[in-house]
């Protein structure tokens, strides 16, 4: 990859051209001449465990001189943040962090950072083609340890409801199936009663389970694919006085949903570590920025977060 450097006017340049975003990175509010630019393109900062994961990964470069990040977010649109992918590109970065907003709908930017020469990190989800480091996690064993934790709570013949992620995204469909295939291996006695989308929003999740509320006299648990679905449910069960005997499973393990645990009125999250997933992200850009093969994955676990661990975290 070209290298180059990078004076003042470069990140004055990035401030305001088409990617919208702003730089950070280097002591005394700015990086030194000669550093390693980074563009993080966010999916949208509408998404409080996106937002998290990208807060803490400028938390952890704010004092690195040798880096300066130019971050951006897409607002939930696939095609803006492609646009975004150009942008850096045009700006000659030196590599491109993305968080996908879809799996296949960002092949087409990381095949032209490639074209360009310029390395790229898939943070939390993967890209179904180009070449880049994927650091995250396995989203299909969020859905599996959901399930594994439904089939040994549950009573015999449970009826079960489901709050998916937004439709066709890849996560969504891993998560999905992770936990559907798992249950019907496991607790094939439990019926899946309905599944709606809950677009991964908090408000979207709450008006459908309202609906279940009236449509079902009686069930036993609400997975959902994230914990803003979750928290929605929860809302909606109380305010139809039906969240006792209810369990309601999310994904991410977020301060809200881990306080609902606490407080009972969450059974379980999964646990993905916006500061592990931070870390491992700036530890693979020092790699890159040596000059150093940081290899295609970098796995960061899930953890199962219940009553009986949650204090661990919430500490």
């Amino acid at each position: 990859m070209k290298k180059k450097t990078l004076a003042a006017l470069l990140i004055g340049t990035l401030l305001a051209g088409t990617l919208g975003g702003c730089a950070t990175g280097g002591g005394n509010g700015g990086a030194a001449d000669g550093a390693f630019t980074v563009a993080y393109l966010n999916s949208g900062d509408s998404d409080v465990f996106d937002k998290l994961k990208k807060d803490t990964f400028n938390d952890l470069v704010k004092d690195d001189t040798s880096i300066a990040v130019v971050n951006s977010e897409a607002n939930m649109d696939p095609q803006k943040q492609l646009n975004q992918v150009d942008d850096a590109i045009m700006q000659e970065v030196d590599a491109i962090v993305i968080v996908p907003i879809d799996y296949s709908g960002i092949t087409p930017g990381v095949k032209a950072a490639n074209e360009a020469g310029i390395p790229v990190i898939c943070l939390g989800i993967e890209s179904e083609g180009g070449d880049y480091t994927f650091v995250g996690c396995q989203n299909r064993d969020a859905g599996v340890m959901q399930a594994d934790y439904m089939a040994e709570v549950l009573p015999d013949g449970a009826k079960v409801l489901y709050l998916s992620g937004t439709p066709g995204l890849y996560h969504s469909v891993e998560r999905h199936d992770g936990f559907y295939d798992t249950m019907a291996e496991k607790r094939p006695d439990v019926e899946i009663l309905g599944e709606m989308t809950g677009e991964y929003t908090r408000d979207k999740a709450q008006k459908v389970v309202e609906d279940w509320c009236q449509s079902y006299p009686e069930f036993d648990a609400i997975v959902c694919a994230n914990d803003q679905m979750a928290l929605g449910a929860v809302e909606a069960l109380k305010a139809a006085n039906r969240l006792e005997g209810v369990l309601v499973a999310g994904v991410d393990a977020t301060d809200d949903a881990m306080n609902k645990i606490k407080d009972g009125e969450m059974a379980i999250s999964i646990r993905q570590s916006a500061d592990a997933l931070a870390q491992n992200c700036y530890e693979t850009l020092q790699k890159m920025q040596k000059g150093e093969d940081p290899g295609d994955r970098v796995i960061v676990d899930f953890e199962p977060v219940t009553a009986d661990n949650v204090a661990d975290y919430l500490g």
